[in-house]
């Protein structure tokens, strides 16, 4: 079901599915005539009324197990056009036009099948648009001319006019968006906090539904948008599209790297809303020193007087969002301040040979698969197998972080670079204050030895800088 709507099964097409004996085969998945055929074997029901034969099958399997069923309990099958006709279980006649009419019905199918397939393959060779939903970034071009209306009465709705091409002219505002989003996404920003911003500005979707980091997700990896023609979900290589990328190729294909690595995961939950959710750590937890790759962090809760930072795991410690961001921001702003904060910027990286990395990738990832086929064949133990990936996976992490920094900017550097870098940080979004906090610094929030509301204790705050501007001037509590 989609939007509440149940959707209508098709009679024809088929799907692949695993048989009882463990093998696989096409079948024609129709869960509504398989009810039927259930209703009439525990003899809810003992006649069929129907539009047409072909509403009801056109795959010979389908129509075997009705006559079966029909047969068995004496029913009464009946279509409006007369095409399909069974009295008291049918006689030999009424079969037999039945399979005939069955099989018919099929080949239809299968010609339209194939009609429609061909004319798909020519609009992607010739860079048309198929149809379908607007693709995010174009618009549809100018509505059609109801009969006995001029021109100028109905223009395109997103550039006025009537010049406008369907899936090929851009949509100013919605492709900045695009490339704006593949950037921050090589650069590591969520995208659960891409997509609630998107739905603060109150930015609309094509289908009008609210944005989600699998919606973001889903466009960003549309090859549209780096000019690539697609046919069956591939890629087809040497079309030319007839509407100008979005994104460059390479950039594309760095994001398509990142994003399908095996070893990338989310974490399950909303976007954060605050800057020290899943950053700032439990020092009771996790003390200062201590070496984890997943360190137990706050996230912060809302239903007190006041939002709090909270451990995770246990309730043992909170501290005032408030004050602990306030204190933050002094040691981040002392940092992007500083004479030598140019020493936080990502160091230059050297030119990288985009298409010959892309093409090592490939070759590591099917050279794996030819070894795990060898292991199930017996031609590699497992101990050759698992250390041929271990170095595979490595080089492959080498390579997706090479073609990443190749691609994309920094950052750190829209602040820096800023005329004021204070009131850059104040205006940059959500997203890139959190990449910028966890680039700074390392925050451990420890027990107070304070009792009682004494106020903010700076010293329950550890700060431990990631770089290598010294440590700033004694801040007073804020």
């Amino acid at each position: 079901m989609r939007g509440g709507r149940p959707q209508p099964a098709s009679a024809y097409k088929r799907r692949k599915v695993r048989l009882p004996d463990g093998t696989t085969a096409l079948r024609v998945i129709r869960p509504g005539f398989r009810r039927l055929i259930k209703r009439i074997r525990t003899n809810k029901s003992n006649a069929v009324l129907t539009v047409d034969l072909d509403r009801v099958v056109r795959d010979p399997r389908d129509l075997e197990d009705l006559i079966d069923v029909v047969q068995e309990r004496r029913a009464n099958v009946q279509s409006i056009t007369g095409s399909l006709r069974f009295t008291d279980g049918g006689d030999d006649a009424e079969i037999t036009l039945a399979r005939v009419m069955v099989t018919m019905a099929n080949k239809s199918s299968r010609d339209t099948a194939r009609r429609v397939s061909a004319a798909r393959l020519r609009q992607a060779l010739h860079g048309e648009f198929g149809g379908g939903t607007r693709p995010f970034g174009f618009c549809l071009g100018p509505p059609k001319l109801p009969q006995g209306s001029t021109s100028d009465e109905h223009p395109c709705p997103w550039h006025g006019g009537r010049a406008c091409k369907a899936g090929i002219t851009p949509i100013a505002s919605e492709t900045s968006i695009v490339v704006d989003c593949t950037e921050r996404a090589l650069q590591g920003v969520s995208f659960k906090l891409m997509a609630a911003e998107l739905r603060r500005k109150g930015v609309p979707t094509v289908t009008g539904a609210s944005w989600s980091a699998g919606t973001l997700r889903e466009i960003l990896l549309r090859p549209r948008n780096a000019g690539l023609v697609v046919y069956r979900k591939k890629i087809v290589e040497g079309v030319v599209a007839p509407w100008k990328p979005i994104v460059p190729r390479h950039v594309f294909d760095a994001l398509q790297l990142k994003l399908t690595h095996p070893a990338r995961h989310t974490g399950p939950g909303p976007a954060p809303k605050w800057e020290g959710s899943g950053l700032y750590r439990c020092g009771i937890c996790t003390p200062p020193g201590s070496s984890t790759e997943r360190p137990v962090t706050c996230q912060v809760k809302e239903q007190t007087r006041k939002p709090r930072y909270r451990c995770k795991a246990h309730a043992h410690l909170t501290r005032d969002v408030g004050q602990v961001d306030r204190w933050i921001h002094a040691h981040i702003l002392y940092a992007l301040t500083h004479p030598r904060a140019y020493e936080l910027l990502m160091p230059a990286t050297p030119d990288v040979d985009v298409k010959t990395l892309s093409t090592e990738r490939a070759a590591i990832v099917e050279r794996l698969k030819s070894y795990a086929r060898d292991e199930i064949l017996g031609r590699r133990t497992p101990e050759q197998v698992t250390e041929a990936t271990l170095v595979g996976r490595q080089r492959i992490t080498e390579i997706d972080g090479a073609l990443s920094a190749s691609v994309t900017g920094d950052p750190m550097a829209d602040v820096l670079n800023a005329p004021d870098p204070v009131a850059a940080w104040a205006a940059a979004p959500l997203a890139n204050r959190r990449l910028i906090i966890d680039r700074v610094c390392t925050v451990t929030i420890l027990p107070t030895t304070r009792r009682g509301r004494g106020g903010f204790d700076p010293t329950a705050v550890l700060v431990e800088p990631k770089h290598g501007l010294g440590a700033p001037p004694q801040l007073a509590p804020a």
